[in-house]
């Protein structure tokens, strides 16, 4: 491993160190003291969600859903008498409430928006049980952070969405899964938008995104001398699934394959397909 390589994963490995964490949640709180907070849906009324927005925040988390069918990039499961791909169950539809309360949590520093998200989070999984026809204990993966992004926002929003107590049978395994690193002297990707590309090129653009972590290799090996927990992935957000995908392959390679995935809000877009048909040439699952 190369000198700039080696400084990538100090940098990236002390964002993510306890200290760093706490010093962040205690500035955001700090923050949340100073300044004036409005409600992030009406803008007019004092807190986080107003009284009279609460309820229409609540009505859009309410009723867990089937997601993948929308999710071009999803991996495929091939199952008699079809293949289809890998479940997954949203808490709610992206749009409406529930799209503007996550965005001000996720980017414009409204955390506290978070205590109105995570009961949608914990209803979700506590349905998956029902909505995906597996038992369990459950194990849930979060989809992990860049450094970039945790230095961005000064948090995990995957990681404070899941922060509360989980649904009995659950427990979180954190530290699975990391990204992996560029070098800091190559030239920098921009992000480009989804829009006009088809199913394959997002696959292949984002499917090598995460590695497996020393710890998962553990557990996975602890997992196949003991078993009886499934593994469920969760982000915040679905689109075309393709992060999914790319997480869904890391915990393969680690030697865990996930049982489904759950998320807070997914893109739904009725009728849309991929190119080649729906979660079309991602390989054998």
């Amino acid at each position: 491993m190369g000198t700039s390589q080696r400084l990538a994963n100090l940098l990236d490995s002390a964002v993510h160190t306890p200290a760093a964490r706490g010093l962040a949640s205690a500035s955001r709180e700090l923050t949340g003291l100073l300044l004036p907070s409005l409600c992030v849906l009406c803008g007019e009324r004092d807190g986080a969600v107003c009284p009279g927005c609460a309820p229409h925040l609540a009505a859009d988390l309410l009723q867990p859903f089937r997601a993948e069918r929308d999710a071009a990039a999803l991996p495929l499961r091939f199952t008699q008498p079809a293949s289809a791909p890998v479940p997954v169950v949203a808490a709610a539809r992206y749009g409406g409430e529930a799209s503007r309360a996550l965005l001000a949590f996720k980017d414009h520093g409204r955390t506290s928006v978070v205590r109105f998200l995570r009961p949608a989070v914990y209803r979700a999984l506590g349905s998956v049980p029902e909505l995906l026809g597996i038992q369990g204990p459950f194990t849930v993966v979060p989809v992990p952070a860049s450094a970039a992004g945790f230095r961005r926002r000064g948090l995990d929003p995957v990681e404070e969405l899941l922060g509360g107590p989980l649904p009995p049978g659950w427990t979180v395994a954190r530290g699975w899964l990391a990204h992996r690193r560029r070098p800091l002297l190559t030239a920098p990707r921009h992000r480009t938008s989804h829009a006009g590309t088809g199913s394959r090129q997002r696959r292949s653009g984002s499917r090598d995104r995460f590695r497996p972590t020393r710890r998962l290799s553990a557990e996975a090996a602890e997992a196949a001398r003991n078993g009886g927990r499934s593994v469920v992935v969760f982000d915040d957000v679905m689109t075309t699934g393709s992060t999914l995908a790319a997480t869904w392959l890391a915990l393969e390679h680690g030697g865990i394959r996930p049982a489904g995935a759950v998320v807070l809000a997914a893109v739904t877009a009725p009728g849309s397909v991929g190119d080649g048909g729906l979660n079309s040439g991602w390989g054998t699952y």
